[in-house]
């Protein structure tokens, strides 16, 4: 072979071998992540997504004017700058911007998004966020009307919002759901079903909506091509199942999905030699005592109830509480409020009130709780050191339907009840709200010594939410709202 041929030949060589790890470098664009949840998601209206399922889709089918990169920092998403000066902030918008059907995004959406987020009649469950925008509270609780919002679309680019006070999370704020842009003529075209299925949601995130299947459940994320920013999806599509018949973790296992709402139950059935896990401290699961009981019943309860009882019995994944506030608010209250466990004196504080009643016997009880994750173990373990010690009967009953129950529990139809409170996000003041028999009080502590005054409520367990994957995902990062994953990142080698 001729010396030109030779490095001819060892040129086209060099051709093929770089292009072949460039094809096979950017292999993971054409990937498909298959992820599981726990529940299905009843709307994808960003200004009314509240469960985790409802704010994971809505987080990767919008972008609001600001979004967080791949570290969790807050960066610019649908503005192209912005300004902050005497509480009021200026936003520019990216040029050219469409949602995924084509058509022009505006600053008038996002103005559209924000009156919606706070007009009574949506009744959208995040509104407080935005309390801290001029006239947003008196809009929401029906004393000022929507022109007066402080949140205005100055021309098609520029969104101008004035604060009425500081709000030091204001700008975290703007990246969740609650804070979507959305299209009015898409909107009144929509008649009452915005966001409740596939033909009546549009986006403007990096992923597009193209299924949602009711029936045999089924959600397809597809990158949107229209998209135009800075978080251009580094996948194909994102398809999302909800198998309520099988455990996550057998699904997994199995290579069904690759990612996964993990149960605390399920966690010790994942292999970690494949799998990762990452995990967030956000429940807090309470019982009430029906304040129907007299002070010094609940009190006896509350004197015989101690961790101690119940550790053995908490899953994996749970911890004994010592307030009402799980770790992802950064509270420290540990015992403020809480009711030091004296068995002995319970047992004679009862023994005082049973004497006083009919027959001088405690009327049969049940004790409900929510369902999953193991707490009827839980349940369990209060109740019969209850019954050991005081002579009662309780029952435990499950429940299904968290919203029912608290219904049930604000109407005093419950005796007793444990289930679970969860922050949906970091923020003192929207946690607080859980708690509505106390004062709006400024300081956690306090907040915490009024809830539990009187026995009513008593803090019982700390929960994880966990999301599992396979180790072949990388750039994974599960942030601690607004719906954890942000999948435009995720490579899938």
């Amino acid at each position: 072979m001729s010396k030109f041929m030779k490095i001819l030949s060892v040129m086209l060589c060099a051709i093929l071998i770089l292009g072949c790890i460039s094809g096979c470098g950017e292999k993971y664009k054409e990937a498909y992540i298959y992820f599981e949840l726990l529940e299905k998601p009843k709307t994808l209206d960003p200004q009314l997504a509240s469960s985790d399922s409802e704010l994971l889709i809505a987080r990767n089918i919008y972008e609001g004017l600001l979004r967080r990169d791949i570290d969790g920092k807050i960066v610019n998403g649908a503005c192209e700058s912005y300004t902050c000066e005497n509480l009021t902030y200026t936003f520019k918008l990216k040029d050219d911007l469409v949602w995924s059907d084509g058509t022009p995004l505006t600053a008038y959406d996002f103005e559209f998004g924000f009156r919606r987020a706070v007009d009574p009649k949506i009744k959208s469950p995040n509104a407080s966020r935005l309390f801290a925008v001029t006239n947003a509270e008196q809009i929401a609780n029906g004393a000022a009307d929507l022109s007066s919002l402080g949140a205005k679309a100055v021309d098609e680019h520029t969104f101008t919002i004035t604060l009425c006070r500081e709000d030091v999370n204001f700008t975290d704020t703007l990246t969740t759901a609650v804070c979507m842009p959305c299209n009015q003529e898409f909107f009144d075209d929509s008649i009452g079903k915005y966001g409740l299925d596939s033909k009546h949601i549009i986006s403007n995130g990096s992923y597009r909506l193209t299924k949602w299947n009711k029936e045999d459940f089924g959600i397809r994320l597809y990158k949107n091509e229209e998209y135009i920013g800075d978080f251009e999806a580094q996948n194909a599509a994102v398809f999302i199942s909800c198998i309520g018949n099988e455990l996550q973790s057998v699904r997994l296992n199995d290579g069904d999905s690759d990612m996964a709402f993990m149960p605390c139950g399920e966690l010790d059935n994942v292999d970690t030699s494949l799998f990762t896990t990452q995990s967030v401290q956000n429940i807090c699961w309470v019982m009430t005592i029906d304040r129907n009981y007299s002070p010094e019943v609940r009190r006896a309860f509350a004197l015989g109830f101690s961790n101690s009882v119940y550790t053995g019995a908490l899953p994996s994944g749970f911890t004994a509480a010592k307030s009402i506030y799980p770790e992802i608010l950064g509270i420290n209250a540990d015992g403020v409020g809480l009711t030091e466990y004296n068995i002995d004196e319970a047992k004679s504080v009862m023994s005082a009130q049973i004497g006083a009643m009919e027959n001088s016997k405690f009327p049969q009880s049940t004790l409900y709780y929510y369902e999953g994750d193991g707490v009827k173990a839980l349940a369990t373990a209060i109740v019969g050191h209850w019954q050991q010690n005081f002579s009662t009967f309780i029952n435990i009953e499950s429940s299904t339907n968290l919203a029912v129950m608290q219904k049930e529990i604000s109407e005093s139809t419950l005796p007793f009840a444990l289930f679970p409170i969860t922050a949906k996000s970091d923020l003192y003041s929207e946690y607080a709200k859980n708690f509505v028999t106390v004062s709006n009080a400024a300081d956690p502590a306090t907040l915490q010594q009024e809830a539990l005054n009187g026995n009513i409520i008593i803090p019982v367990a700390y929960q994880n939410t966990n999301i599992s994957y396979i180790s072949t995902l990388e750039n994974v990062l599960m942030e601690e709202d607004n719906g954890y994953i942000d999948f435009s990142h995720i490579i899938k080698r």
